[in-house]
């Protein structure tokens, strides 16, 4: 687990809505330019964040990794999740964990 679930669980034990809800909202209001600076290690950007107290580097750091990845990610005919690993057949896209369901049937 990484750095972003643990401080989503420990919100979510906490009862903390408010902070979950900031945290879900966060790429409405980051810049992609200041994004790719983020992802860049680039800690300049948070001179340029009006971001609360509680929102640490490391965290940052960790969401715009975790954004990365879904932007790389793409929607399973079968299952309708976001997955990065999958193969494509007859031009639609399966991910991993149904096409070997499918090969295991």
């Amino acid at each position: 687990m990484d750095l972003w679930e643990q401080r989503r669980l420990e919100f979510v034990k906490r009862g903390q809505n408010d902070r979950i809800k900031f945290l879900e909202n966060l790429t409405n209001t980051i810049l992609p330019v200041q994004l790719k600076r983020i992802q860049q290690n680039d800690k300049t950007v948070l001179k340029e964040l009006v971001l609360p107290n509680w929102v640490e580097w490391e965290l940052l750091h960790e969401w715009s990794n975790r954004h990365r990845a879904l932007e790389n990610a793409r929607e399973c005919i079968l299952c309708n999740e976001q997955q990065e690993a999958g193969m494509d057949f007859k031009e639609k896209f399966i991910c991993e964990n149904c096409f070997l369901r499918l090969k295991n049937i």
